[in-house]
């Protein structure tokens, strides 16, 4: 086989929809805060060949008591915000090979479980 070349074909191109990738950033922001993918609004925009995102969504209230939940006592609305900001620019730059120019997250009201009944 000396003198053989080898001919490396070129890589295919994916194309994912605005439609598909409105729904998976839906679903990764949902779980990234914790609630239904229905719950969340997403806008997708260019940004110089970049994808910029805008996520609508209401942020789920923490019970007072945090025992059954794994956020640290001192979790603020503001750091869990963060994190799922920081955690769906990840995932969906992951998920899809996107070139992901910013990720922001506008919370449109707050979710709250009822409290446990005490019998």
């Amino acid at each position: 086989m000396s003198g053989s070349t080898v001919t490396v074909a070129p890589h295919g191109t994916n194309r994912i929809t605005a439609r598909a990738m409105n729904r998976l950033v839906s679903a990764v922001a949902a779980d990234a805060l914790g609630l239904r993918p229905s719950q969340v609004r997403v806008d997708l925009a260019d940004a110089a060949g970049r994808l910029d995102l805008t996520v609508r969504t209401p942020i789920r209230l923490l019970p007072r008591d945090r025992d059954e939940t794994d956020a640290p006592a001192d979790d603020t609305t503001l750091d869990r915000t963060e994190r799922a900001q920081h955690d769906i620019r990840g995932t969906v730059a992951t998920l899809t090979g996107a070139d992901i120019a910013g990720v922001t997250v506008r919370l449109t009201g707050a979710r709250g479980r009822p409290p446990k009944r005490v019998d």
